[in-house]
């Protein structure tokens, strides 16, 4: 049976991260990224796993049109390995504030910082594909906008810290959480009211199981975490999704109104959640398929280990 991807584990990521902020000050990028490309190629060669996952992913892209006819397989799996590397270089960036905004294009951004104007507050579903961390650049504007990524770690309040440490102004705040409950809808919803943002991923499902449906995604049934509509559906919110993107001239963020609000029939509960599930996979697929090498997910995704909902 294939391993949930929660137990893949990030051996020593906290520490690593310190280690590259330290080289990254006091030494310079290009021995940062003299060092990140050989440990990349060290895990493409050690970790079969994430490899093996790497090429049923870019095999499913290929047959649907996102690569071409002929592409070789391992050629394109540490092609994929490689922009998760750089990847990695990016985000470091963007949390010491060392990114360079000027080659960031928005689209529909307008509309979500009106949103923010009014202080009504909103729910953005992100993925896995792209650098979420990017979307700093929204924070980097005069619209001081707020942003909490519930986020399924036991590590939450340590990545805090060192968020800390890093963005004196916290505008990025970690919420750990295993399921929605009564208080957790409180809380969020007293930073909806106060004009911030709540986001969440819409493509890991919960390491304890929770609630998740099927969805096709990229020809191939594999499981969605419900969480995302439900919490819409308890806070009644705007909900957005948010791909951030990476092409030959910088970054693409890409803001999408997704739903006015989320309704949930208590006779049709299920149904209407799979049919938002779906609606969410049919979009990420959309952007896989544009953005192939950008996928951060390396883990068996289509056979990933399913729960009984609680």
């Amino acid at each position: 049976m294939a391993r949930h991807w929660s137990q893949v584990q990030e051996s020593g990521a906290l520490l690593g991260m310190r280690l590259m902020f330290f080289i990254h000050r006091w030494v310079g990028w290009w021995l940062l990224k003299l060092c990140a490309y050989p440990v990349i190629l060290y895990f493409f060669l050690m970790k079969k796993p994430a490899r093996q996952a790497s090429y049923d992913y870019l095999e499913k892209i290929k047959s649907h049109g996102g690569l071409p006819s002929n592409a070789n397989l391992r050629y394109w799996s540490v092609k994929h390995f490689f922009h998760f590397g750089r990847n990695l270089l990016d985000r470091l960036a963007a949390w010491s504030g060392a990114f360079n905004y000027d080659n960031v294009a928005f689209h529909q951004r307008d509309d979500f910082l009106q949103l923010m104007e009014k202080r009504t507050g909103a729910l953005v579903i992100v993925s896995h594909l792209g650098n979420l961390e990017i979307c700093r650049a929204l924070l980097n504007t005069s619209h001081a906008v707020k942003l909490n990524i519930l986020v399924y770690s036991e590590d939450a309040e340590k990545f805090n810290r060192l968020m800390k440490e890093i963005d004196k102004n916290r505008h990025i705040n970690l919420i750990p959480i295993t399921e929605i409950t009564p208080a957790t809808a409180m809380i969020l919803r007293e930073k909806l009211d106060a004009g911030e943002v709540i986001a969440t991923s819409g493509d890991r499902t919960p390491p304890s199981g929770g609630r998740q449906t099927s969805a096709s995604f990229l020809g191939a049934p594999a499981l969605f975490p419900q969480g995302p509509y439900i919490l819409a559906s308890v806070l009644q919110c705007p909900v957005y999704l948010m791909f951030c993107v990476r092409d030959k001239k910088g970054y693409q963020i890409f803001f999408e109104s997704f739903a006015s609000r989320i309704r949930l029939s208590r006779k049709s509960r299920d149904a209407d959640i799979e049919t938002w599930a779906q609606k969410f996979a049919d979009r990420l697929s959309r952007y896989t398929l544009r953005f192939p090498l950008q996928w951060n997910n390396f883990y068996d995704y289509w056979h990933q280990r399913s729960s009984t909902p609680d």
